[in-house]
């Protein structure tokens, strides 16, 4: 497997951005179906720290990828690419978290006001996803060029999204009044259909990638490098989605939303280990 240290910035990017984004999905299903206590409300408030300080961290790992930082600003001169629009979709997105993260610990959010921008959140959570997946579907790189890449980006935000979102829930003492309704089912469904996406996108990629090659190396031994990380990284992605079924059932919930956001981390980590693997130029490509 040639997984360069040079990936290992956007390696960290792909995994803790889209994780962390997708918590704001899981947490506007949980504001749309519960009727939190105002104490519990205020400390969900302060739990979003987390997930947003997940993609902060991500980002400032993109920004390492960078040959020099002054080479920041010019990412968005070339609006309209694929690279440029995941920037600017992940900055909007940042953006509005952060000043939503603000607001709601002001206290200053209630009732449709909450719901309200926490679906916008949500919203522009789904779209710095899908984005950040778009990214890579180039036609200079062969085994990228797919719509199955930004269909698993989508399966790890949903998946670490519920996750994340459970952690938050569970240490605000919310988890439990939030598992009596219907957001027991928005959850389970965020990480089920996050991991099917997941396992679909990466699993359809390296199918496809194993039946290319150039004059260089073959697709197939390309996939038999990255076969180990993505089968390890797909279990694990799995487990976190069976954590956050099994925590749904749980009163005391942290232990569990704690290890599935672990799970969720190493096994996204390694998925996008399993794909950087898998680079293959299209300049010197026949197949």
């Amino acid at each position: 497997m040639q997984f360069s240290v040079a990936e290992l910035p956007l390696a960290l990017f792909t995994t803790l951005a889209p994780l962390g984004a997708g918590a704001f999905i899981a947490l506007a299903c949980a504001f749309f179906t519960t009727s939190f206590l105002d104490e519990q409300q205020k400390k969900i408030d302060r739990g979003t720290i987390i997930p947003l300080a997940i993609v902060i961290i991500g980002f400032i790992c993109a920004f390492f990828h960078l040959a020099s930082p002054m080479n920041a600003p010019s990412v968005f001169l070339g609006a309209g690419s694929p690279m440029s629009n995941e920037i600017i979709a992940g900055c909007v997105f940042a953006i509005v978290a952060i000043v939503y993260v603000i607001v709601a610990n002001t206290g200053k959010l209630c009732g449709s006001a909450r719901k309200g921008f926490a679906a916008v959140v949500a919203v522009l959570a789904v779209i710095f996803a899908i984005f950040t997946g778009l990214a890579y579907v180039m036609g200079t790189i062969a085994t990228w060029d797919t719509p199955l890449v930004p269909v698993q980006m989508l399966g790890f935000a949903l998946v670490g999204g519920a996750a994340t979102a459970a952690l938050v829930l569970a240490t605000a003492g919310a988890w439990a009044d939030a598992c009596k309704g219907s957001f027991k089912s928005a959850v389970i469904g965020l990480a089920v259909v996050g991991a099917v996406l997941a396992i679909v996108g990466l699993a359809g990629q390296l199918a496809v990638a194993s039946g290319m090659q150039n004059a260089l190396v073959s697709g197939s031994k390309l996939v038999s490098g990255a076969l180990l990380p993505a089968i390890i990284g797909l279990a694990l992605i799995v487990v976190a989605a069976v954590l956050v079924f099994v925590s749904v059932k749980k009163e005391a919930a942290t232990g569990l939303a704690a290890a599935a956001v672990i799970a969720a981390l190493v096994g996204i980590f390694l998925a996008r280990v399993a794909f950087y693997a898998i680079q293959m130029s299209v300049g010197i490509y026949f197949g």
